[in-house]
């Protein structure tokens, strides 16, 4: 019996544990959540204010769209704040060891953070963003009828033909540079050898235009 107990005890506590680790997930996403949507407000262009009032879909579609978009801000500052969070969630915990109220402040819950953070970044990058902007471009194949069935429609196949071209471009870029990625097998092994490498691309790009950018500011100013 007091075998079972002592089962039954470690279960619990791994389940609170993880309702937890959850419930402070999802208070950090709210906060980040709500945050990014200010930001967006606070500098979307007024002089567009016409395209929410003609017609029903456009609500529709601009409106998931900046849902969207929020999102993915979201997930870029907490990604941007991963690190800092860390060294100071290290440091309490250095500080404070026997303290009973940063307890919940463990090595899970900041590696369960980074899992999430990394999980929706390559959703926000490679889902989110290019389904908004495209289904904020699009208007419905020709020779359907009008509505937003018919743009969900085309933004699927659009999204679809585009993600197969890009796929395929990082199939290619990574069997130059590994000839072993180059069977079949890993052309359809997408988490672990595609998008981390579209990821890291990607992020590459995002550096080099940062600092072509930070370049012209200096410019400029002089």
């Amino acid at each position: 019996m007091d075998e079972e107990d002592e089962v039954t005890d470690i279960r619990a506590q791994v389940f609170h544990n993880t309702v937890r680790e959850y419930i402070i997930f999802l208070l950090l996403f709210l906060l980040l959540y709500l945050g990014s949507y200010a930001v967006i407000v606070r500098f979307r262009r007024r002089d567009r204010e016409d395209l929410y009032s003609s017609d029903d879909d456009e609500i529709l579609v601009y409106r998931i769209s900046l849902w969207l978009c929020t999102f993915s801000l979201a997930v870029a500052v907490g990604a941007a704040l991963l690190l800092p969070i860390s060294i100071a969630s290290n440091e309490v915990l250095l500080l404070y060891p026997n303290s009973y109220y940063v307890k919940w402040l463990n090595s899970s819950l900041i590696q369960g953070l980074w899992n999430q953070i990394f999980l929706f970044s390559n959703l926000s990058l490679f889902v989110f963003l290019p389904f908004a902007y495209l289904f904020t471009e699009s208007s419905g194949f020709f020779g359907h009828k009008k509505g937003i069935v018919a743009r969900a429609y085309e933004t699927f196949t659009v999204f679809s033909l585009l993600a197969f071209v890009v796929l395929g471009l990082a199939y290619v870029l990574s069997a130059l540079f590994d000839s072993e990625k180059s069977g079949i097998l890993s052309f359809l092994n997408l988490s672990s050898v595609h998008l981390p490498f579209l990821y890291s691309c990607v992020s590459f790009l995002g550096v080099l235009f940062l600092l072509g950018e930070y370049q012209n500011v200096k410019v400029i100013r002089r």
